[in-house]
C-alpha cells in the first residue's frame, strides 16, 4: 500500500528562517538561483521532500517578501497544513500577519513554528503572546513549537510531530473533489523529452497516459510521464505536488496559471456570484476594481454588490472556477479577504430571485437551490453541469432532483422543467395541428424543432393529448385521430414538391421545409428520396435539391451567360443570376458533371453545347 503523501508550505515574513528550517529538515537548498542568493530571500515557489516512516511529506517553501505575495497564495491552495514560521525574537511583523489572513481564508491548519529560538530569553512568553495576537485570525493551530537549525534536539522534535501527527487531507466533502485538476506553477522544456509543466493537484488523480484538457486553450493533451520530488512515478493524487510531461502542445502556448483538468466538465464564464469574506477590513464597495487569484491564475475584477456580503465579480477574463472554490481577493496587491465562489456558472436572473438563490448555496442547500433554478427556468434548468455548478455528479444532482415536488424530471437528459412547461407543450402542439392538419411528429422531431422541448417531456405531452382523443400514434409518428397515416405520406410528396417549385433557383433546405410542413426528418428525407427518384427532384449537393423544371431554366440560363460572357465563375453567376455562392457552386459543379464546360480554376469555358 502506498503511504499517505501529505504537502505542507512554509509560510512567514521574510528572513524568519523559512527557507533554513526546510533546509534542516529536508538537507534541500531552496534558495538555488543566482538572484534568489544574491538578494536572499525566496523568490519564486521552492519544492522538496522528506520521505517518514509511514508518510511522505512534500515541502513548498513559499516566498515571505510583501512584494511576493500572490507567488504566496499561489502556493497556498494546494497545502493539506501550513507551516508558519515566526522568528521567536522580531515576533509578528507584516508578512506573517498576511500570510496568517490567507490561511485563514483558505481554512488551512496550520503548526505555528517559532524560529531562532535559541536566541529568546523567554520562549513561553512570547509563545503566548503570538498566539494570542493570532487569535483574531481563528487559525486552525496544530500545535506550537519553537526549533532552532543549530539546535538538533528541537529539529528532530519538529520531525517526530511532522511523522506523528493525525494529518487528513483538506476536503470540502463534494463529489468535485474526484475531479482532476492543477493550476500550472511553472512550465518547462526537458531537454530531448519535451514540455513539462508543474503544480499541485485540487482533486480527483492523474495518471501516466491519462488525456487531459488545457482549459483556457480548450486544447487536449496526453500524459507522457508524471514526476514527484525527482521520481518517475504512475500516479499521482490529492494535495500532492507532481511535474507532468505532456505531450500534444507546444511550451510557447502554455502559461502560468492555465488549469489542466478532465475534459468534458468544466467552461470559463467571466462572471461568477460569489459570498465575500475577510478579517478586519473595510467592506468592498459598488463597482469597486480588485484583484482576483484562483490558484495561480491571477486576474482583475469589478466587485457588483447585490447585498453585502454577496457579489458578482466582472472579470477581465473567463476563469474555470467550481462551486465552493475559494478566490483571493487584493487590493493594490495586498490581500484584503476571500470570495467564496457560489454560482460559477451565471444566470441572468433579477436580484429577487438570484439572491435567495445565492443564500441557498452559500447554506450548501441544493435543494432549495434546484427548486429556485427550475422556476426561474421556463424551458427547463439543466444538470448537466452540476459538477461545476454544485460541485455534486450528475446521479447525484439526479437523486436531489427527484424530493423536489411540482417538478417534472428528465433523467435521461438531465433536466428539470417546471410543470406549467408541459402545459405550454401541450399547447404549442394544438396550435401546430390546428393549423397544420396533415403534422407528422416526432418526440424528435419536435426536439429539433423546439430545442428546449426534450424527448422525454415531448412524449409526456403527445400521451397527454392522445389520452385525450386528439391525436393517435402509428409507425412512431403522431397524426390527428380522424386522418389515415399512408394518405398523409401520399399527399407528402406533392406538398414538398410544391415547396421546391416556389423555391425556384434557390430552395430553402430539406430539414427547413420538413420544420414548414411540421413532420419528422425520416418521413421527410423518404419524400425526398421518392420524388429524386421519379426524377421530378434533382440532388445538387448534401442539402441542395432543386425541382427539374426550375435546374433545366438554370441550365439555359448559364450557357446563355457562357455564350455571350465566353466564361462562367462563382462571382458572374451570383451577379448575373444573384444567387448566394452555395447556390452559385452546386450549379457549376452539376454544370461540369454534365461535361458542357471545362475547369480551370474555378473559371469555367464552354465545351460540347448541348443540342437545344
Amino acid at each position: 500500500m502506498t503511504p499517505p503523501y501529505f504537502l505542507l508550505g512554509t509560510c512567514g515574513h521574510v528572513d524568519h528562517g523559512k527557507s533554513a528550517l526546510i533546509k534542516a529538515l529536508t538537507g534541500f537548498e531552496g534558495d538555488t538561483s543566482a538572484h534568489e542568493k544574491e538578494r536572499g530571500i525566496t523568490i519564486d515557489l521552492s519544492f522538496s521532500s522528506l520521505k517518514m516512516p509511514g508518510r511522505t511529506l512534500g515541502f513548498i517553501d513559499v516566498p515571505g517578501h510583501k512584494s511576493l505575495v500572490s507567488t504566496m497564495v499561489g502556493g497556498s491552495f494546494g497545502f493539506d497544513a501550513g507551516l508558519f514560521v515566526v522568528d521567536a525574537n522580531e515576533g509578528l511583523k507584516e508578512q506573517s500577519l498576511e500570510h496568517a489572513l490567507v490561511l485563514s481564508l483558505l481554512k488551512i491548519p496550520c503548526i505555528l513554528v517559532l524560529s531562532k529560538a535559541d536566541k529568546c530569553l523567554n520562549i513561553e512568553a512570547t509563545k503566548e503572546a503570538i498566539c494570542h495576537a493570532l487569535k483574531p485570525y481563528h487559525l486552525n493551530i496544530l500545535g506550537v513549537l519553537a526549533c532552532s537549525v543549530y539546535d538538533l534536539e528541537s529539529i528532530q522534535t519538529l520531525k517526530d510531530f511532522l511523522n506523528t501527527y493525525p494529518f487528513s487531507k483538506r476536503q470540502a466533502g463534494l463529489d468535485l473533489e474526484q475531479l482532476f485538476r492543477l493550476y500550472v506553477d511553472r512550465v518547462f522544456v526537458l531537454p530531448g523529452r519535451g514540455v513539462a509543466v508543474s503544480g499541485s493537484v485540487w482533486g480527483g488523480c492523474v495518471q501516466k497516459g491519462d488525456k487531459l484538457l488545457i482549459a483556457p486553450l480548450n486544447q487536449a493533451v496526453g500524459v507522457k510521464t508524471l514526476h514527484q520530488h525527482g521520481q518517475e512515478v504512475q500516479k499521482v493524487g490529492l494535495h500532492e505536488r507532481v511535474a507532468l510531461q505532456l505531450q500534444g502542445v507546444k511550451a510557447q502556448d502554455l502559461k502560468v496559471g492555465m488549469l489542466l483538468t478532465t475534459k468534458g466538465y468544466l467552461r470559463g464564464f467571466d462572471r461568477l456570484d460569489v459570498l465575500l469574506g475577510t478579517y478586519d477590513k473595510d467592506p468592498l464597495k459598488h463597482n469597486q476594481s480588485v484583484g482576483v487569484q484562483i490558484g495561480t491564475h491571477k486576474l482583475n475584477a469589478r466587485v457588483l454588490v447585490l447585498e453585502y456580503p454577496y457579489a458578482t465579480l466582472v472579470l477581465d477574463a473567463p476563469v474555470f472556477a467550481c462551486y465552493l472554490d475559494t478566490a483571493i481577493i487584493s487590493i493594490n496587491q495586498r490581500v484584503w479577504g476571500a470570495a467564496k465562489v457560489l454560482n460559477p456558472i451565471v444566470d441572468l436572473l433579477k436580484k429577487p430571485v438570484k439572491l435567495p438563490l445565492l443564500k441557498a448555496l452559500a447554506q450548501g442547500d441544493l435543494k432549495t437551490a434546484f427548486s429556485l433554478l427550475v422556476r426561474a427556468h421556463k424551458k427547463g434548468f439543466g444538470l448537466l453541469s452540476s459538477m461545476q455548478r454544485f460541485g455534486c455528479t450528475q446521479q447525484h444532482a439526479l437523486e436531489i432532483a427527484r424530493d423536489l415536488k411540482g417538478v417534472l424530471l428528465d433523467s435521461r437528459d438531465f433536466v428539470l422543467y417546471p410543470q406549467e412547461t408541459l402545459k405550454n407543450v401541450i399547447h404549442t402542439l394544438k396550435n401546430i395541428y390546428a393549423k397544420n392538419p396533415q403534422a407528422l411528429l416526432s418526440a424528435k422531431s419536435l426536439n429539433s424543432k423546439h430545442s428546449y422541448i426534450s424527448p422525454h417531456l415531448a412524449n409526456l405531452a403527445f400521451d397527454i393529448l392522445a389520452k385525450e382523443g386528439l391525436l393517435k400514434q402509428e409507425r412512431g409518428l403522431w397524426l390527428l385521430a380522424g386522418l389515415e397515416l399512408d394518405k398523409l405520406q401520399d399527399k407528402l410528396q406533392e406538398r414538398l414538391y410544391k415547396l421546391l417549385l416556389e423555391g425556384q433557383l434557390t430552395p430553402q433546405a430539406p430539414y427547413n421545409l420538413y420544420d414548414h410542413l411540421d413532420i419528422e426528418r425520416q418521413v421527410g428525407d423518404n419524400a425526398l428520396k421518392a420524388l429524386c427518384q421519379q426524377k421530378k427532384v434533382i440532388r445538387l449537393c448534401h442539402n441542395v435539391f432543386i425541382a427539374q423544371i426550375a435546374l433545366t431554366k438554370a441550365l439555359k440560363a448559364m450557357l446563355e451567360i457562357l455564350r455571350v460572357s465566353g466564361y462562367l465563375d462563382v462571382q458572374l453567376i451570383k451577379d448575373k443570376l444573384g444567387l448566394s455562392r452555395k447556390y452559385a457552386i452546386a450549379y457549376l459543379e452539376h454544370l461540369d458533371k454534365l461535361g458542357y464546360t471545362h475547369n480551370q480554376q474555378g473559371r469555367r469555358t464552354l465545351k460540347n453545347p448541348p443540342q437545344v
